[in-house]
């Protein structure tokens, strides 16, 4: 199955068939093609394959032994470009390595340290007790992962000697090296202190050294665009100059229904109710999954992507990557490369504009109309009406009539 991706298939069968993946590279060869890859993308990703293997039996390691650190030293082994890119024979290396996978390649399970072990229990405890998010739980174990190599190095804990001191320590350290995330360094610590409590392993009193970081409570306003430049929005999602299909119908979903990113991300083609009109959220951030109206333009456009440019392939995610393969899209930054080329392609730049950005000014627009906070949070999904009080001090009309005068008369 070479010849799909080179011209002279026999000078690359000698080359590729040659070394360490010899067995595979046909294999691979056919399940780049099945998905779609071109002629040029699937050559360098067997290239970078075969250059990968040859390494590891290079540095003794066999390919069923190779762990992902084995795959992150062969990355940084790779001479960068002038411009700071990974050079042909480590492009695609994390395609490459979800590949090889299913064929027992590059997979074997890291050594498990007793540190990781307890990050494991308390990774299943904010899971299935707190139900906290992934990504939470992946910024809380950041976090945890250095707290106990400082405390215990690669010892197994012993949390006998574990003092208030070295908790106090360890937090204002990593406070001061934080710049928004001071509030995860805290509650991470907090959170893992209590679940020690509940395991009986420390006395509940030692939740006190974690020292609280000072901070107003929505002292910042949250950005969001004016009346005119949602305007702008909804007129260039129905324009084709405003972006492809997939870029349109995904930010007006976010501006229509402020949808958060990673809801808009995990929408499957099973959560579009077309015969009521309703489009189903998903559990994300708060783990509550709810119904919304879908609004005629934004189904209309959503419809027109699936018709005629959303790719055939088995994954249900109602959006996918525009290049091949065409996957679901699984970062929040695909997210909000979309919002940001696509608010700075109608001249909406200069600040910072994110996918977050739609749905703080779909918020400060309902309770501009009238809408109540009640209303506000269901829509949004919050769990707590404080959340959505926020949005109240963006309401100048109302704020205004409320306002006790100056004293002394207008400044």
């Amino acid at each position: 199955m070479l010849q799909l991706f080179f011209t002279r298939p026999e000078e690359a069968c000698d080359d590729l068939l040659s070394g360490p993946m010899g067995p595979y590279v046909s294999s691979l060869a056919v399940k780049l093609s099945e998905l779609g890859y071109s002629r040029g993308q699937g050559r360098r990703l067997l290239r970078t394959a075969d250059a990968l293997g040859r390494w590891l039996q290079q540095q003794g390691v066999g390919l069923t032994e190779a762990t992902a650190a084995h795959v992150k030293a062969y990355a940084a082994s790779r001479p960068r470009t002038p411009a700071g890119n990974l050079p042909d024979t480590a492009t695609g290396l994390t395609h490459v390595v979800e590949f090889l996978k299913p064929w027992g390649l590059l997979c074997h399970p890291l050594p498990c340290s007793p540190g990781d072990e307890w990050l494991q229990r308390f990774d299943d405890y904010l899971q299935k007790v707190r139900g906290l998010a992934q990504a939470t739980r992946r910024g809380y174990a950041r976090y945890l992962r250095r707290f106990l190599k400082d405390s215990f190095g690669e010892a197994a804990p012993d949390w006998s000697t574990l003092t208030t001191s070295s908790i106090c320590l360890f937090v204002q350290t990593e406070v001061e090296r934080a710049r928004a995330a001071k509030g995860t360094v805290v509650s991470s610590m907090r959170t893992f202190l209590r679940f020690l409590v509940t395991e009986g392993r420390i006395a509940p009193t030692m939740i006190r050294a974690v020292p609280r970081v000072r901070r107003i409570y929505d002292a910042i306003l949250p950005s969001h665009l004016s009346a005119e430049e949602l305007e702008n929005v909804f007129a260039a999602c129905q324009s084709p100059w405003g972006g492809t299909r997939r870029e349109r119908a995904f930010v007006l979903l976010l501006a229509r229904l402020g949808l958060r990113g990673g809801e808009a991300r995990q929408l499957r083609l099973e959560d579009v109710d077309w015969n009521e009109g309703l489009i189903h959220i998903r559990r994300a951030k708060t783990h509550r999954e709810r119904a919304l109206p879908l609004p005629k333009d934004a189904g209309d456009l959503l419809a027109d992507y699936l018709q005629h440019e959303r790719p055939h392939s088995p994954y249900r995610e109602v959006f996918l990557t525009a290049n091949t393969p065409h996957r679901p899209l699984t970062t929040a930054c695909s997210a909000t490369w979309i919002v940001q080329n696509f608010l700075k392609r109608i001249g909406l730049h200069g600040r910072p504009l994110g996918s977050h950005c739609l749905r703080h000014t779909a918020a400060t627009h309902m309770v501009r109309n009238g809408a109540s906070l009640k209303d506000v949070a269901d829509v949004l999904g919050h769990r707590s009406l404080r959340t959505t009080g926020l949005y109240l001090k963006l309401d100048e009309t109302s704020l205004l009539g409320v306002a006790l005068p100056w004293p002394g008369g207008a400044r």
